[in-house]
């Protein structure tokens, strides 16, 4: 048991030192070291594999091994130490997790481009979870995060361009029709489709879409590594910040009818894989605390209504949302949000949730009430 646990310890220190250097953004580093937490942890749990009895460890150091190989891109090999932890006797909590770990192993392996060639200016975007199935899936889901893509896309087109962010009204007509976006034949498995940013008849010659591309998905992945930090740094403008924030919180799995959303593209020679498994339930906005005048407070606050009145005419425009009961509620809303977040909620029923100073509640983000 003395060799297990230094190969485990050993593993852990690997693992350690490589999410510190992912955190300093050293991604060879990172790689490296989590490859040789991998070897280590496997071989620790390999140690222990005969002993059923064992439990929970066991299963615990197998789950651990698994997770590790597939942050490698090992996903055979993490099938494998999953099954072989199943196939004891794990505590019913750690079996789930290890059904949840599965399931993301099948979802890396959609992710990967089979039989399809993507260009520069060109995304694989996946989907999957209950409302998913082989070559079919909720029009709802899917439709809606393609629309959200197509917003975040243009955004990040104009912030790159150096523009001002655009609190009202479409795009220009130039930036429309150079980086619209095209949708290719859906695919099955996980239900995966290419979006095609550029022209429809003609190759792009020199433009942004490769670099707009990759700005995307580099954002969403500091997103789900909970790298807010290097996030904000990344999109220093507030307007644009929380409109990133509220377009990608939507994109998000919701955790129940989309357990995983997936982006996919090519850089460079390499082929990207981004699996998104942060929920938007633990996409937190901190938009409303901003908003607070100096030596304001207020308590957080949740309310559930109709959004019918809204005044776009400020840069932080205002809504008012009705409770089915008839209370009105004044809501501020923060630059970046109005036209992009609330907007298509519109005579919706939602549910806002935000800083309650006063009569006002400063927005911190607004859904779609079930």
């Amino acid at each position: 048991m003395t060799k297990l646990n230094e190969l485990h310890e050993i593993a852990m220190e690997f693992a350690d030192q490589a999410y510190i250097a992912k955190r300093q953004g050293n991604a060879q580093l990172a790689e490296e070291l989590t490859r040789k937490a991998f070897e280590s942890e496997t071989a620790a749990a390999e140690l222990i594999k005969a002993d059923l009895s064992a439990e929970p460890s066991r299963s615990v150091l197998f789950r651990s091994a698994a997770s590790l190989a597939l942050e490698c891109g090992e996903l055979r090999e993490a099938e494998r130490l999953i099954a072989t932890a199943l196939v004891g006797n794990p505590p019913t909590e750690i079996a789930e997790e290890l059904r949840d770990l599965l399931e993301q192993v099948h979802f890396s392996r959609h992710l990967r481009l089979q039989n399809v060639d993507l260009t520069i200016g060109e995304l694989q975007l996946s989907i999957a979870g209950s409302v998913v199935g082989y070559g079919i899936a909720l029009s709802e889901v899917l439709v809606e995060r393609i629309k959200d893509m197509e917003r975040l896309i243009y955004r990040t087109v104009e912030r790159k361009l150096g523009r001002e962010f655009r609190e009202r009204g479409s795009a220009k007509k130039t930036i429309q029709e150079g980086y619209s976006l095209y949708i290719a034949t859906p695919r099955p498995g996980s239900f995966a489709v290419t979006l095609r940013l550029g022209r429809q008849m003609e190759l792009p010659g020199f433009d942004l879409s490769g670099d707009v591309l990759d700005e995307i998905l580099e954002c969403f992945d500091l997103l789900n590594s909970k790298q807010e930090e290097k996030l904000r740094a990344k999109i220093p403008q507030e307007p644009y910040y929380h409109n990133f924030l509220g377009l990608a919180k939507r994109i998000a799995p919701d955790g129940a009818k989309v357990s995983m959303v997936g982006l996919t593209k090519i850089k460079g020679e390499s082929e990207v894989n981004l699996a998104i498994t942060r929920t938007q339930e633990n996409i937190s906005h901190s938009a409303s605390t901003s908003m607070l005048k100096k030596g304001e407070t207020g308590a957080l606050v949740s309310v559930t209504g109709r959004l019918l009145l809204a005044d776009a005419r400020k840069a932080s425009g205002k809504i008012q949302l009705v409770e089915e009961s008839g209370t009105p509620h004044n809501i501020v809303v923060p630059e970046g949000m109005m036209d992009d977040i609330v907007k298509p909620l519109w005579d919706e029923n939602v549910t806002v949730t935000g800083i309650k100073s006063g009569t006002r509640i400063y927005l911190r983000e607004i859904i779609k009430a079930e």
